[in-house]
C-alpha cells in the first residue's frame, strides 16, 4: 500500500495483490503497517526471517527457470511480429506516469499477439472511486506470466515455490484476470499456478472470483477505516494506530507484529498450548491476561471458577501453565511441576546400546531436473550420539547420498540391535519418525526396516512424555527451552549455529561453496559444515541428557522404567510369522533398481513413479495407521487442529440421554449421545462415515 498525492491536497490509496494476501493472513499486522505508511507513531517489527529470505531467492530462481523455458519454446518477441516472449520488467517506481506507461507497454504486447508476457504491469487509478471525503482506491500489480491460448485468450499464470495451491495465491490470479478484462483483453476461463515442483495447478476463475471479491471488499473497508482516522490538527499522521484487540479486526496471534503486542499486553496467547478459541472464551469470561489466568489457578483447581465452553480439566491445566510461566525468572531454569508420574514410566529401561538421534533437513532444497522430475527437500545430516556421547554424522549433499545415508543408518541400527536387543533410539518431537518414513518412501528403499522399527517401538519420542508428565514454566516446550533444566554449564556455542533456520542457510551456503574450485572457498565450506555438525551434536547430547533427567524424576518418585507397552498396530504383522506386513513387492523392487540404472532422466522418473505405484495402496494404509498411532501417544494440543480429527468439547456437549433397557430381540442397553466439537478446515468427515473414538 502506498499513497498518491493529488491536486488540492487529496490522496489516492494504491493497493496491490500482495496487500490482499497480507490482509487475509493477518488484518492487524496489515493495518499496523498501513499506520506506519501514514506516518503514525507506531513500531512495526521487521520481517527478519532467514528462511523467508531464502524462500524469496529460490522463488526468483523458480520464476527465472519458467521464463527460460518459455524463451526456449517461443523465443524473444520481434517488434511488429506476432508471437514470442515479451519481458516487461517490474518497475520499482510509484510514479503514476511511469506506471501508466508500463501498463501501455503490456497492452501493446498483448494486442500484438505475444505468446507470453512476463511481469505484465497493471495500473488502475480508480478501482474504487472517491466518494465525498473518502479517497479513491487504486490498484497496481505485476503478473508473473500471461500466456496466450489457442483461442486467443490470455491465461494468468503465477509461479509459487509452494508445492500446493493456496487460496491467497489464487486470489492474486483473480485480481490480475480482472485487470485484463478492464483493459479489454480476452481472458481464459482458467488460471494456473506453476508450483515449486514444476507441476501446474489449474483452477476455474468462476470458482475463485466470489471469494476474491469478498476479500477485496473487506480489504477496502478496513483500509479506508484506517485512512480516514485523523488526530490533533486534522492530520492523518497524528491519529492513534490500530489498537491491539480492536473490535472487528482479526489478528492471527502468531506473526512478528502480533507477537510484539502479545508480549506487551501480557496476552493469554503467551500461555503455552492455548488455542485462539480458548482465548476467546476466556476473554468472554473476563480473563484477559496470562497474569489473570495464573491468579485464577487456585479457584480453577478447586472447581469454584469455570469458563463456559472449556472443560474444567482443560481450564485447570491452562491456569497451571500460566502460573508456572509467571513464576519463571530470567537467567534461571523454568519452574516445573510433575502432573502425571505414570507418564514417566513410558521411558524404557536404559541400555548401553541406546542412541540419541537428530536430523538436519532443508525443505527448500531442490535437486535439478526437468518439469515434473525435479525433487524437493533433503535431510542432509543424520546425527547421533551413543551413551558415551560418541558422535556419528552421516552427511547427504544430494538425494542419492540421502538414500545411502538412510541405508547406512539402518545398517548401523541393525548391527546395534543384534548386539543390544533392548536398545532404543531417542529423539525429541515427531520430525525424526516422520522423516524416516518419508525418506524411505521417496527412495523406495528400506520401508520394511523403518516400519519394523516403528512397530517394535524402537524409536522413543521424549516430547509427548514431557508434555504428558510435566508442566514447564515456558511459553515453548522446544528442547532448547528445556535445556536450562538439565544441561548445567554445557551451553551452546554463542558464535556457532544457534537454530534450525541458521543450520539450513549455512548448509545452502556451504553447498554453493563446495562447488567452487577455490581452495579458500572449499575450506570455508568445511568450516560451515563443521559448525552445523557441532550444532547437531549438541542437540543429540541434549536429548541424552533430557532422557537421563526424566529418568531421575521418575526414580525420585518411585517409578521404574520399562517399555511403553503400547499395542502393535492393527494389521501391522503377519499372523503366520510375525513379520512386518509391509514388504516392497518384487516388481516394485526391480523397477526401483532399474530406475537407478537408467541414464535418461525422464525415463528414470517414469519408472520410479511406476515402482511407487505398485505398492501405493499398502503404503497409504500404513500412513493412515501411523497417523492414528501418533494421536495415541502425542498430546491432544499437538494434533487437535489437524484435518479429520475432532476434539469433543465438553463445554458444548449436552448431557446424554438415559440408558434404554433392551426390549424385544435387543440384548444390550442403548442410548443416543450428542457430541459437539470443531473440525479443522479441509476435513472430509461426512454423514454416515465411521469414526475412531480415542479416550483421554
Amino acid at each position: 500500500m502506498f499513497l498518491h498525492q493529488l491536486e488540492q491536497g487529496d490522496i489516492r490509496v494504491m493497493t496491490s495483490a500482495s496487500d490482499l494476501t497480507a490482509a487475509s493472513d493477518c488484518e492487524f499486522a496489515f493495518l499496523r503497517r498501513v499506520d506506519e505508511r501514514l506516518g503514525r507513531e507506531v513500531t512495526v517489527p521487521p520481517k527478519d526471517d532467514p528462511m523467508l529470505r531464502r524462500a524469496a531467492e529460490l522463488g526468483d530462481d523458480h520464476e527465472a527457470r519458467v521464463l527460460s523455458r518459455y524463451l526456449n519454446e517461443f523465443g524473444q518477441r520481434n517488434p511488429g511480429v506476432p508471437g514470442g516472449v515479451v519481458e516487461t520488467r517490474e518497475s520499482d517506481s510509484r510514479d503514476a506516469q511511469t506506471l501508466r506507461a508500463a501498463e501501455l507497454e503490456t497492452v501493446t504486447a498483448l494486442q500484438g499477439g505475444a505468446e507470453v508476457v512476463f511481469q505484465a504491469t497493471f495500473f488502475d487509478p480508480v478501482q474504487r472511486p472517491a466518494e465525498g471525503d473518502v479517497p479513491a482506491i487504486g490498484f497496481v500489480g505485476f503478473a508473473d506470466f500471461l500466456r496466450r491460448t489457442e483461442t486467443g485468450h490470455y491465461e494468468v499464470q503465477d509461479t509459487k515455490l509452494a508445492r500446493r495451491a493456496k487460496v491467497t495465491a489464487l486470489m492474486q490470479l483473480a485480481a490480475y484476470a480482472e485487470q485484463l478484462r478492464r483493459l479489454g483483453i480476452p481472458v481464459a476461463p482458467e488460471v494456473s499456478l506453476i508450483l515449486g515442483d514444476e507441476t501446474t495447478s489449474r483452477h476455474h476463475l468462476s470458482d475463485i472470483e466470489p471469494v476474491f471479491r469478498a476479500r477485496r471488499e473487506r480489504l477496502h473497508t478496513i483500509l479506508l477505516d484506517r485512512v480516514q482516522q485523523f488526530g490533533a490538527g486534522g492530520e492523518r499522521s497524528s491519529a492513534a494506530p490500530i489498537a491491539w484487540n480492536a473490535a472487528g479486526v482479526v489478528a492471527c496471534g502468531r506473526c512478528e507484529v502480533c507477537d510484539h503486542e502479545v508480549q506487551a499486553h501480557r496476552d493469554l496467547l503467551l500461555v503455552a498450548g492455548l488455542r485462539l478459541t480458548q482465548r476467546a472464551r476466556l476473554v468472554a469470561a473476563g480473563i484477559t491476561t496470562i497474569d489473570a489466568l495464573a491468579a485464577a489457578h487456585p479457584q480453577t483447581a478447586g472447581g469454584s471458577v469455570s469458563v463456559e465452553g472449556i472443560a474444567q480439566a482443560t481450564l485447570e491445566r491452562l491456569s497451571l501453565q500460566a502460573l508456572l510461566q509467571t513464576q519463571a525468572r530470567d537467567g534461571a531454569p523454568p519452574p516445573i511441576e510433575v502432573i502425571d508420574v505414570a507418564a514417566l514410566a513410558m521411558i524404557p529401561k536404559p541400555s548401553p546400546g541406546d542412541l540419541f538421534f537428530d536430523f538436519e533437513g532443508d525443505p527448500l532444497f531442490r535437486e535439478p531436473g526437468d518439469a515434473g522430475s525435479a525433487r524437493w527437500g533433503i535431510d542432509y545430516l543424520f546425527g547421533m550420539v551413543d551413551t558415551d556421547r560418541q558422535f556419528t554424522a552421516l552427511w547427504a549433499h544430494d538425494l542419492d547420498e540421502e538414500r545411502v545415508a538412510l541405508e547406512r543408518f539402518l545398517e548401523m541400527v541393525a548391527e546395534r540391535r543384534a548386539a543390544y536387543p533392548d536398545m532404543h533410539i531417542y529423539h525429541y518431537a515427531p520430525y525424526e519418525r516422520t522423516h524416516l518414513l518419508s525418506i524411505a518412501a521417496r527412495h523406495g528403499v528400506c520401508e520394511a526396516e523403518v516400519d519394523q522399527l516403528l512397530r517394535e517401538h524402537v524409536l522413543v519420542d521424549l516430547y509427548p512424555i514431557v508434555r504428558a508428565a510435566l508442566r514447564v514454566g515456558s511459553r515453548s516446550y522446544s528442547i532448547k527451552k528445556l535445556e536450562p533444566l538439565y544441561m548445567g554449564d554445557e551451553h551452546r556455542d554463542a558464535d556457532g549455529v544457534l537454530d534450525g533456520a541458521e543450520s539450513v542457510t549455512e548448509f545452502a551456503e556451504a553447498s554453493a561453496l563446495r562447488r567452487s574450485d577455490s581452495d579458500d572457498e572449499q575450506r570455508e565450506a568445511e568450516r560451515r559444515l563443521a559448525a552445523i555438525a557441532a550444532y547437531n551434536e549438541y542437540d543429540c547430547v541434549s536429548t541424552l541428557q533430557l532422557r537421563d533427567w526424566l529418568r531421575g524424576l521418575a526414580t525420585e518418585r518411585g517409578i521404574a522404567p520399562h517399555s511403553s507397552g503400547l499395542p502393535d498396530l492393527a494389521e501391522s504383522t503377519d499372523p503366520e510369522n510375525g513379520e512386518s506386513r509391509f514388504r516392497l513387492s518384487p516388481v516394485a523392487a526391480r523397477l526401483s533398481a532399474l530406475a537407478a540404472e537408467l541414464d535418461d532422466a525422464q525415463t528414470a522418473h517414469a519408472v520410479a513413479l511406476a515402482a511407487s505405484a505398485v505398492d501405493y495402496h499398502e503404503r497409504e494404509q500404513k500412513s493412515f495407521w501411523w497417523e492414528h498411532y501418533a494421536r495415541l501417544v502425542n498430546p491432544i494440543d499437538d494434533w487437535s487442529g489437524t484435518r479429520d480429527a475432532m476434539i469433543i468439547d465438553a463445554g458444548l456437549t449436552p448431557r446424554s440421554e438415559l440408558w434404554i433397557d433392551p426390549t424385544g430381540r435387543q440384548t444390550l442397553a442403548r442410548r443416543t449421545i450428542v457430541l459437539r466439537g470443531e473440525l479443522a478446515p479441509g476435513s472430509t468427515l461426512k454423514v454416515g462415515d465411521d469414526a475412531f473414538a480415542v479416550y483421554e
